[in-house]
């Protein structure tokens, strides 16, 4: 139990309010008191009670008194190590003076904001589920009162500007969906008798009728349309059967290998138009109508393989 719980050891107040100068022995009790309070703000998200009316207060005597004492040291001792120890000591007093400030003054935020923003926009009171026990101000510093009116404060005027109780209230109306617009018109209007999409008809195949008669080419040959102009000059205008020879690669059976008997001075003109100088034994192929007429002229001899 804590020196300052039992109202016996409890300091007397001064006049003005202020807390009177404590004994050694006070003030290594507070030491304590400043110690254990330190540990249990740490491990608890609520403003734990102090210990002593005026703590802070006490708390400030102790940090004089341990000042004094390093002073008085060093001017009648010189930095020996009893100064360390004392300085260590003064070092470990400040660390746990700023921690728990600052755990405390995270409770106390903390405490203020879940009360005023949980708080019901309707009654005033808490919203069900949130349950948070109101602070007792009488075992609490009157700075740390002051602290926590300022931070509601600043919650209520948050609250205010986001208008905090119209984004959690119900009484809004739900907004009717925008029309269409007039820009945008129904494809079913395009297509008579489109309302409905199962109604649409599947189009039909397209059938692709293939004749059982295969193409035949005629029997028809050079040979024969040669024969044919010569008996009928006055038709050889008429189109003849197409040759089933290639402009480019003339079949090997219209062409004949010959050997050239002697020089012929005129070149022999295709009937592509081109032109061919025979030498004395060359070998050439030619049209076998060319080949034939050399032949028979005896210019040239058959030189077929």
């Amino acid at each position: 139990m804590s020196p300052y719980t039992h109202e016996s050891r409890v300091p007397r107040m001064m006049n003005d309010g202020s807390l009177p100068r404590l004994s050694p022995s006070r003030l290594m009790a507070v030491d304590r008191a400043l110690d254990e309070l330190a540990r249990t703000q740490r491990r608890s998200s609520i403003p734990v009670e102090l210990p002593i009316p005026s703590f802070w207060d006490a708390v400030g005597q102790l940090v004089q008194h341990l000042e004094a004492e390093l002073a008085e040291t060093i001017r009648s001792e010189g930095m020996t190590a009893k100064a360390q120890l004392q300085s260590r000591k003064l070092g470990v007093v400040r660390t746990a003076v700023k921690d728990l400030a600052r755990n405390r003054l995270n409770a106390f935020t903390q405490h203020a904001v879940l009360v005023r923003l949980t708080q019901s926009p309707e009654e005033g009171g808490l919203s069900p589920g949130m349950r948070l026990d109101p602070i007792e101000w009488n075992k609490h510093d009157p700075s740390e009162r002051a602290f926590y009116s300022g931070v509601v404060h600043l919650v209520d005027k948050y609250k205010h500007d986001v208008s905090w109780n119209s984004l959690l209230s119900n009484n809004w109306d739900t907004p009717a969906p925008p029309p269409l617009s007039p820009v945008h018109t129904p494809l079913t209007e395009f297509v008579p008798g489109a309302g409905d999409v199962g109604e649409i008809e599947p189009t039909p195949p397209v059938s692709v009728q293939v004749s059982d008669q295969d193409w035949e080419d005629p029997d028809y040959d050079e040979e024969d349309r040669i024969r044919e102009i010569d008996d009928f000059p006055e038709i050889s205008g008429v189109a003849s059967p197409p040759s089933e020879l290639s402009d480019d690669a003339p079949k090997e059976s219209e062409m004949r290998r010959i050997l050239i008997l002697q020089d012929l001075d005129d070149p022999i003109i295709t009937e592509e138009g081109e032109e061919i100088t025979l030498r004395t034994g060359d070998i050439e192929f030619c049209p076998s109508i060319i080949a034939d007429t050399l032949i028979a002229a005896g210019i040239a001899d058959p030189a077929d393989i």
